[in-house]
């Protein structure tokens, strides 16, 4: 079997769920947030991660939250779209936000496979067009789903932030 096939056969057994619908994994997804990025700048209280979450939880308007779920119904990955995530650059929205896969899930299509999900979603919406900012390998993650690097920002805090886009 080959990667591409692995990674249709993990798909299969991977299902996309708005996680409203599954408020039993809003502190799992939250931990996982709170792994990925709970250090500075960020913040680093993991119970600040959970309830940001709980709060990106929506169903029919923004923000929303897909999660990724494995056969045994646990929490893999998550994928958001808020208004606004950059405060440099509120002149556009919306923007994907707090796309996460846990580790040991990772390269196996599931992020793609959220941000599909979202994308349509965005789109049947009437979102002509969505953002992300976003910074190392994570560049080139949404540059293979078909994003566009547009602009690098310095912030504030030193970090410097690409700016993506894509026409959906």
């Amino acid at each position: 079997m080959n990667d591409q096939q692995d990674k249709t056969l993990i798909n299969q057994s991977i299902s996309v769920a708005l996680l409203i619908d599954n408020p039993h994994l809003i502190s799992v997804i939250g931990e996982i947030r709170w792994k990925e990025w709970g250090h500075p700048p960020e913040p680093e209280d993991v119970a600040w991660w959970v309830d940001i979450t709980r709060r990106e939880a929506g169903r029919d308007r923004l923000p929303v939250t897909w999660v990724a779920i494995d056969q045994l119904g646990q929490a893999v990955g998550a994928v958001g779209l808020d208004t606004f995530d950059i405060p440099e650059r509120r002149d556009r929205s919306p923007w994907v936000v707090g796309v996460v896969v846990a580790p040991l899930h990772r390269s196996n299509g599931i992020g793609g496979h959220m941000l599909a999900t979202l994308e349509l979603w965005a789109k049947n919406c009437g979102y002509p067009q969505a953002w992300v900012g976003t910074g190392g390998r994570a560049i080139a993650f949404y540059q293979k789903c078909g994003w566009e690097l547009v602009e690098s920002i310095h912030r504030p805090s030193g970090e410097e932030v690409s700016i993506l886009t894509k026409v959906l």
